[in-house]
C-alpha cells in the first residue's frame, strides 16, 4: 500500500514576549502590597523589608492587572491570562520542591511542612530607589531579549486564533500520527514474520541431513530477529530545547496555550528542559526525533533521553 504525506512548511515569524517580574516588582515598591492569586501577599515595610504572607484563597488582583496594562500598553485581558500562566507554573514549580524566584523581590519556595518560605532579595535599598523612581520610561520594564527567534506560533497577532490553532493540532497530530503508525508497521510485520516463521518451522521435513539443520539454523535466526523487532515500545524524553528560566517559561506558557503536550524540568531553576514523553521502540526514536525536530526544534538538535 503506498501512502501519500504532505508536508506543510512554515515560515519563522518573529514575537515579542511580556516579561511581568520587572512589573510585580515595581508595583511592590510602588503600592506596598502586592496579592498574587494562590499563592498570598508581598508586603513592603518602612525601612525596606519584604514580608510575605501566604494564603491560597486570594484571588486575581484587578489593580494590578490594569497597572500592568497602563504600563505595558498591553490589553487586560491578555494581561490577566498571563500573568495567570506564569503563576500557574510557579505553583506547579513550588509543589514539586522546586525554589521560584520573583526577580527583584526574592525567592519564594515549599518547605517539608507544605508551607511557604520567603528569602528577601539583597541589597533591597537600591532595588527600592529602582524601581520608586518617577518618570520611568515603560520601555525598560518590557522584554526584548527574546525577539529574534524562531517560533512557530505568533502570540503577537491575536486576530485570527481559531485558523492558527487548527494548523497547531493538524501538524502535531499529523506528526505523533505518523510516528505511530510506522511503529505499528514495524510491529505487525514483525508479529507477520514470526508467525510465517514458527508455521514454517513445523512443516518442515525431520531429516537428519546438512540442508535441515541449514535450514534449521536459518528459521532460529529468523525467530531471534522477529522477536527482537517486536519487543514493545519504551518511554523515551524527546528533549526540544534547553534554555534559561525565562525563555523556558514563555516557551512552555505558549506552547500549552496551543494545546501541545509539552512538559518542563530543572535540576537547579537555572537550566530547564523543554520535552515530550513518548512511547517508541528503540529502532523508531530516531524517526520521532526527525519528527520533532522539524515541528518544534528552534535553537539546538533534539536530544533523546530514556526515561
Amino acid at each position: 500500500m503506498l501512502l501519500r504525506f504532505k508536508i506543510f512548511i512554515l515560515y519563522p515569524v518573529k514575537i515579542n514576549i511580556l516579561k511581568l517580574s520587572p512589573f510585580l516588582a515595581q508595583f511592590l515598591f510602588t503600592n506596598k502590597q502586592l496579592n498574587l492569586a494562590g499563592l498570598g501577599k508581598f508586603i513592603l515595610g518602612e525601612a525596606g523589608e519584604i514580608v510575605f504572607q501566604q494564603d491560597t484563597a486570594v484571588g486575581e488582583d484587578p489593580q494590578l492587572v490594569g497597572y500592568i496594562a497602563e504600563k505595558s500598553g498591553k490589553m487586560k485581558s491578555l494581561i490577566a491570562a498571563d500573568l495567570d500562566s506564569n503563576l500557574e507554573l510557579a505553583r506547579q514549580f513550588l509543589n514539586i520542591g522546586k525554589p521560584y524566584l520573583f526577580e527583584g523581590i526574592g525567592t519564594l519556595s515549599k518547605n517539608k511542612t507544605g508551607n511557604y518560605e520567603f528569602v528577601q532579595n539583597n541589597p533591597s535599598q537600591e532595588r527600592s530607589k529602582e524601581f520608586t523612581g518617577e518618570g520611568r520610561d515603560v520601555t525598560s520594564t518590557t522584554e526584548n531579549s527574546f525577539t529574534g527567534y524562531v517560533e512557530m506560533f505568533s502570540p503577537k497577532r491575536p486576530t485570527g486564533p481559531t485558523a492558527k490553532q487548527m494548523i497547531t493540532w493538524f501538524i502535531a497530530i499529523a506528526g505523533l500520527s505518523l510516528a505511530v503508525f510506522g511503529g505499528y508497521l514495524i510491529y505487525t510485520r514483525a508479529k507477520n514474520k514470526q508467525r510465517t516463521t514458527s508455521l514454517a518451522k513445523k512443516q518442515e521435513p525431520v531429516m537428519v541431513s546438512q540442508d535441515s539443520l541449514v535450514r534449521t539454523d536459518s528459521i532460529a535466526q529468523s525467530i531471534k530477529e522477529a522477536e527482537s523487532a517486536a519487543t514493545p515500545p519504551g518511554m523515551y524524553r524527546f528533549v526540544i530545547e534547553k534554555a534559561t528560566r525565562q525563555r523556558a517559561i514563555s516557551r512552555y506558557t505558549y506552547l500549552k496555550n496551543n494545546f501541545i503536550d509539552v512538559k518542563m524540568d530543572t535540576k537547579d531553576s537555572v537550566l530547564f528542559k523543554l520535552y515530550f514523553l513518548l512511547p517508541a521502540s528503540p529502532a523508531d526514536t530516531a524517526h520521532k526525533r526527525d519528527s520533532l525536530q522539524r515541528l518544534y526544534g528552534t535553537r539546538g538538535k533534539t536530544i533523546i533521553e530514556l526515561k
